[in-house]
């Protein structure tokens, strides 16, 4: 006999199921969830008994609360036992909407929410009915398909049912929601009514049953089923003519575990003509794509052991390429040193394409004894990558592919060991490459030096292009560069550079540039702090040394009295230029007796610059 798809059954077919070993009439009421508010378990062909099974209470304690009714737990612990063994375990376990904990008061539970049940009745929304014939009937389902909605005669008669040969009354699973006795029943004519809960109407077994299972011309349902239809298929996205690929497909299942394997076919004309390339129980295989094939795509279906074949799965259709790579590129260049923490550039010659379709170049990195990685893909012939700090070793590769995706061979650099060695850093709150201005007077600038791997650092300080001074720095610790006193005077006007150089063990280094513009043309030099005397200062000398040009403008003033609100200051240039003791006119001071001086100078017309090294002298 054939056998077709149960699921494939028309709503109000007949299909027969056993009970207690005879033959009994079901019929198709629904294919598939009825609704959304069903849990996805009720998604399967919903079955109902053609002919009423008997009469029974609905709950003995005239309560009409489904959940712990009597019906309930008769058909799904005692009626459910009448079905063949393999029917039984075949019967879905759904969740099925519900008024839960009765009539008045109780709530409407929908989808996963639903009651657990294998064995049920139709609730009255599913048959038909619903508020808008009685505001008491709960919103406990949706209309299945074999039924009509409303009370109108074409209605009621789907529903009528026979017991004994007798149109009868039959319960529903719909208590009245307006109070905790009353239940639902289909009446000997199809329309509606209700009773008490303690009465005694026709039982109608429903049940849903997978829509996979197999029956027979004669009704007669099998629990034998065809093998899913394979998940997937998947084959490359780009075939090119010539070349073996590789056809792989998700496993199917199968409810009686007697999956016996797979067939695989192909077609090269759009599916019109298919030709097999595989039978057996592995889930891929190869298969070899003839230079100048236009196109191709493969199916595959699942067998059991019984015969049955589940439907196909078919991939997408793939144009062939049939066009030849491009060459691969000549050559790869990595530069020599590579450094932790740093960017390089890597360069490649440019392959060539018999075709003309070259469309561009893929580059590949692989760090340590990792895998290879993408890091580029363009029609660019170099690319800047950074190396990450820590690296111990990098190596790189290139292919050219055209417009089709056809990739040349590969082209693989040497490996080259990353230095991990990080420079020092210098820390200036002026930038490096700022011009400090003019300065007319001698300065300081603080810096500090540190190293991230606490190597051993040597500075070098260098003014223009002498070095100032070289020591070992303290990491962190702030240093000063001084353009001070004797130095800063010895300087000539004009731009200077200041140039700070740390250096680690490790030979890596870094730099740090300041500029600025010395322009002295007059100074005034002076005490601090002038020098007291235990009597009256009479007498001075002074010997100023340096290099003062002649024409400049150059003036000593001496006073005894310096601790004075207006100190007298006498003019001692002559005898300070001759050598000779200055003889003091002031007699008097009101602070005390106090030594102090003024060297006062300015430059010449001739703009010759000079400097004063130190001044000398004495008083009594």
């Amino acid at each position: 006999m054939a056998s077709v798809a149960l699921g494939t059954k028309s709503v109000g077919s007949i299909v027969k199921l056993k009970e207690n070993g005879a033959a009994v009439n079901y019929i198709v009421v629904h294919q598939g969830k009825p609704s959304s508010i069903y849990d996805s378990s009720c998604d399967g062909t919903w079955l109902l008994r053609q002919d009423i099974a008997e009469n029974r209470v609905w709950d003995d304690g005239n309560v009409n609360k489904l959940e712990s009714s009597d019906i309930h737990s008769y058909l799904n612990n005692t009626w459910i036992n009448r079905y063949d063994t393999d029917i039984r375990n075949a019967i879905k376990q759904v969740k099925i909407p519900y008024r839960q904990n009765g009539g008045s008061g109780g709530t409407d539970r929908t989808g996963a929410n639903g009651l657990s049940c294998k064995i049920f009745l139709l609730s009255g929304y599913e048959v038909g009915f619903t508020t808008s014939v009685n505001q008491y009937f709960p919103v406990d389902g949706a209309k299945l398909a074999y039924f009509l909605s409303g009370n109108d005669s074409a209605a009621q008669q789907k529903r009528v049912a026979k017991l004994n040969g007798s149109a009868t009354n039959w319960w529903l699973r719909s208590p009245n929601a307006g109070d905790t006795n009353y239940v639902w029943f289909v009446g000997s004519v199809g329309d509606y009514n209700v009773w008490y809960a303690n009465g005694s109407y026709g039982v109608r077994p429903a049940l849903v049953l997978p829509s996979t299972l197999l029956v027979s011309d004669d009704g007669s349902i099998s629990t034998n089923t065809a093998p899913t239809t394979p998940p997937s298929i998947t084959i490359p996205s780009s075939i090119s003519g010539g070349s073996t690929i590789t056809v792989s497909w998700g496993a199917s299942t199968d409810a009686e575990g007697n999956l016996e394997g797979y067939i695989v076919e192909k077609s090269v004309d759009g599916g019109s003509q298919w030709s097999q390339i595989y039978q057996g129980s592995a889930l891929s295989t190869t298969n070899t794509v003839t230079f100048g094939t236009p196109t191709v795509m493969y199916r595959v279906k699942a067998y059991d052991s019984e015969g049955l074949e589940s439907g196909y799965k078919t991939s997408n259709q793939v144009t062939v390429i049939n066009n030849t790579a491009p060459s691969a590129p000549p050559s790869i260049t990595v530069p020599l040193t590579v450094i932790g923490g740093e960017s390089l550039t890597v360069t490649w010659t440019a392959s060539s394409d018999t075709d003309g379709n070259l469309e561009g170049y893929i580059l590949q990195r692989k760090v340590g004894t990792g895998e290879w990685t993408q890091v580029f893909q363009g029609n660019a012939l170099s690319y800047q990558d950074t190396i990450t700090k820590g690296w111990t070793s990098v190596q790189y590769r290139v292919a050219a592919y055209d417009t089709y995706d056809a990739q040349s061979a590969w082209t693989t650099s040497e490996t080259r060991t990353v230095d991990n060695n990080t420079a020092p850093v210098i820390t200036c709150d002026t930038p490096s490459g700022s011009d400090l201005g003019t300065k007319s007077s001698g300065f300081t600038v603080n810096y500090s030096v540190d190293d991230a791997d606490g190597d051993d650092v040597t500075v070098t300080e260098k003014m223009d292009s002498t070095t100032k001074r070289t020591f070992e720095a303290t990491l962190e610790a702030t240093n000063q560069f001084q353009v001070t006193g004797t130095y800063f005077q010895q300087l000539l006007n004009g731009q200077h550079t200041m140039k700070m150089k740390a250096t680690d063990a490790g030979g890596k280094s870094v730099e740090h540039t300041l500029l600025f513009t010395k322009s002295v043309t007059a100074l005034s030099i002076t005490l601090a702090e002038a020098m007291e005397a235990d009597a009256q200062i009479t007498i001075a000398a002074l010997s100023v040394s340096g290099d003062i040009p002649a024409d400049a403008n150059y003036q000593v003033l001496l006073t005894n009295n310096a601790n004075d609100t207006e100190p007298v200051w006498e003019d001692a240039t002559t005898e300070v230029k001759n050598g000779s003791n200055y003889l003091f006119e002031n007699q008097s001071a009101q602070n005390g007796f106090a030594f102090n001086f003024k060297v006062i100078a300015s430059r010449g017309s001739s703009g010759i610059g000079g400097y004063i090294s130190s001044i000398q002298g004495g008083f009594q």
